[in-house]
């Protein structure tokens, strides 16, 4: 798909797709093809959740190594936690190899890595699918879209297709919003598209040489700060007047703002390598830079015009400034990383204990009809403890209620029975979801397995019977809900 009435049919590269993708909070699948390479980023509402790729260095495996998130042994043997229909790290996680803590900072790591190493190319296929993409249930990775676009617009060498693309165009000031990324020069030239101007006609300013011109063009475009049209002798001067420029000023400030509370609400669950942005291997000028970029944006004395929430501001950035000062102490830094290993290195018996709670909260859920959180706290069971039939047996039930959890269903399923094959629940649970997908021929193998092992289960004779009689799916709606409290009945 190219996206019409755009740059990206003009010019073919990441920036123009980042800018397209995130600023409509558009969902669906971009790929990437230049001779060998291939790249596939997904997207829900503008934001990148995973990526998958054929470059050995940004596979997910090899980041996690390289993170010190894995053992070399168990790198060594990545392939034998790759499953059908799971992705890699969520195979590790259930494995408790990793916390989900580590996979969303490897995620992170992966995705702006592999965008990162994508800005350099200006002859690569690109084609953005439009479609839904199913979000994670635990929070999105941390990737700051254009932090991104700023980062790679500045790294990489310029191409004579940037003056081409701006060649008779009229571009006029859009906003401000990321202006803090911009030097004092660039603040300058910006201003200077309050009226707007026509490319050609515009001389290049003394500071500035063509190319750091053009691509300080290409940067304001992709940040979505200019409007970018094809200039004609009649074109309009949109003088922004001391009024319009405080509107945009505020405008932008309630954006902070608004990203400020999203922080707050996730405090407590990120490390402070996350909170900078950073991975565990950053050095110490990239921690540098990214609190200096945090500070421009979320310091207190940028919120003085606004009557803002002064405790919301001086939280967050309280939190950013000593996440800062701990990163960049290597002493402090050193006690941090072991505080964090340690927080995963819990006593088995504390483990069982936090999943049986987990399970326990996802099995009253199950019972109120709550599925989807269920299905939350069922699979954090799983997680703690994995070598249990009952928690895989509620979550199958749990997810045989979401049209999209079906195909999980039945995987669960499978996975309950192959861990008790004595126990007769899970044969009932996956025929009546055969049953309820239609799958006649299924559900029957799997009741009378159910029967083989219990000829008094209630509910497969009753599906058995109705199903003998040939009677529609929807007929057998009272069937289609297992009894939990025949769950632990165990029979051998």
């Amino acid at each position: 798909m190219i996206f019409t009435g755009t740059a990206v049919s003009s010019l073919n590269h990441i920036g123009v797709y980042l800018k397209e993708i995130f600023f409509n909070n558009r969902s669906g699948r971009l790929s990437f093809k230049r001779q060998e390479v291939e790249k596939h980023f997904f997207f829900h509402q503008g934001k990148p959740i995973q990526v998958k790729t054929n470059v050995r260095s940004e596979r997910l495996g090899e980041i996690l190594f390289k993170l010190q998130k894995i053992q070399e042994q168990t790198f060594n043997q990545i392939e034998d936690y790759i499953q059908p229909a799971q992705l890699l790290g969520e195979s590790l996680k259930r494995s408790g190899i990793i916390r989900e803590a580590d996979l969303r900072e490897a995620l992170a790591f992966q995705i702006r890595e592999s965008l990162l190493a994508t800005f350099p190319f200006f002859d690569g296929e690109f084609n953005f699918q439009e479609k839904e993409v199913q979000p994670p249930e635990e929070e999105l990775p941390a990737i700051d879209i254009p932090f991104i676009i700023d980062y790679g617009v500045r790294r990489m060498k310029y191409d004579a297709c940037l003056q081409r693309f701006f060649s008779g165009r009229k571009v006029s000031l859009k906003n401000i919003r990321y202006s803090y990324f911009l030097t004092d020069d660039e603040k300058n030239l910006l201003e200077r598209f309050s009226t707007a101007q026509v490319i050609d006609r515009m001389a290049v300013p003394a500071r500035f040489s063509s190319e750091n011109f053009y691509r300080c063009l290409y940067l304001f475009y992709c940040l979505d700060m200019i409007e970018v049209s094809t200039a004609d002798s009649s074109y309009r001067k949109d003088d922004f007047s001391t009024e319009g420029r405080k509107k945009l000023e505020l405008d932008e400030l309630e954006a902070r703002i608004e990203e400020l509370k999203e922080i707050r609400s996730r405090l407590k669950n990120r490390s402070y390598y996350e909170l900078l942005g950073v991975s565990r291997m950053a050095t110490e000028k990239e921690i540098k830079d990214a609190y200096f970029n945090l500070a421009k944006k979320y310091h207190p004395d940028r919120f003085n015009s606004l009557p803002v929430d002064a405790a919301l501001v001086n939280e967050v950035f309280n939190a950013i400034t000593t996440a800062y000062r701990t990163l960049s102490d290597p002493e402090l830094r050193k006690k941090y990383d072991i505080q964090l290993s340690s927080a995963s290195q819990e006593a088995p018996e504390d483990l069982a204990k936090k999943a049986e709670i987990k399970f326990r909260q996802g099995r009253t859920l199950y019972n109120q009809g709550m599925y989807e959180e269920a299905i939350i706290f069922l699979e954090e069971a799983i997680r703690l403890k994995r070598a249990r039939a009952d928690y895989f047996l509620v979550l199958a039930m749990a997810e045989s209620k979401l049209p999209d959890y079906k195909k999980k269903a039945e995987e669960d399923f499978l996975r309950a029975i192959e861990m008790e094959p004595w126990n007769p629940e899970g044969y009932v649970g996956l025929g009546l979801l055969y049953l309820s997908e239609g799958l006649k021929i299924k559900a029957k193998k799997q009741l009378q397995r159910a029967l083989e092992l219990d000829p008094d289960h209630h509910q497969a004779k009753a599906a058995l019977e109705e199903l003998e009689k040939g009677e529609k799916k929807t007929g057998l709606k009272s069937l289609l809900n297992l009894d939990l409290s025949n769950l632990f009945k165990k029979k051998k």
